[in-house]
């Protein structure tokens, strides 16, 4: 099994170190783990030309588009993204709009999907950001198998918490035994 978790914070801290603790849990029995950190990478915007839908291609060429190919290729794609005003990052909203060729691809349909959103507000907030990531699932007909919410005030407090790096751990390992 090969799981992509993509990361949409911009810095290192409480989303990032969720999904490290998840491909922890994750690693084993053949399992290939990829942790990509959008931060890290020269994404530019998408500029909305009409013309990549037509073509299922991206005429962008940054570093979207070696991750594409690791986006078809997983079999399990974890999206992780802290709330910015009940929302997901810029990071990830990018990663979404550059996703645009590709929204009625085949190779999407069904694909299985797990949501992690992390915030300051907790309750409402979080659930908002992992809405907007569960909605541009369902436009591209993949299918979000689970989800894991978490309230995290100050940066670094998400690995400081033992009992959720332990539920993330186990998250990771309940993931790589599920078959569907």
């Amino acid at each position: 099994m090969k799981i992509l978790a993509v990361c949409g914070s911009p810095r290192k801290g409480n989303t990032e170190a969720m999904l490290k603790r998840i491909l922890d849990g994750a690693k084993g029995n053949g399992t290939e783990i990829e942790l990509v950190l959008l931060r890290d990478k020269d994404i530019k915007l998408c500029d909305g030309l009409a013309q990549c839908e037509n073509t299922h291609s991206c005429v962008i060429q940054d570093e979207m588009i070696p991750l594409y190919g690791k986006i078809f290729a997983a079999d399990l794609i974890v999206l992780g993204s802290p709330t910015y005003f009940n929302n997901v990052s810029a990071l990830m909203k990018n990663f979404i709009d550059r996703m645009n060729p590709f929204w009625e691809d085949e190779r999407l349909k069904g694909k299985r999907v797990v949501l992690v959103s992390v915030g300051g507000q907790g309750g409402s907030s979080v659930k908002k950001c992992e809405n907007a990531m569960r909605e541009f699932c369902e436009i591209c007909r993949m299918k979000v198998i689970d989800s894991l919410r978490a309230k995290a005030d100050s940066q670094n407090q998400a690995q400081k918490n033992e009992k959720l790096m332990k539920k993330c751990f186990e998250f990771g390992k309940k993931l790589a035994e599920r078959k569907n």
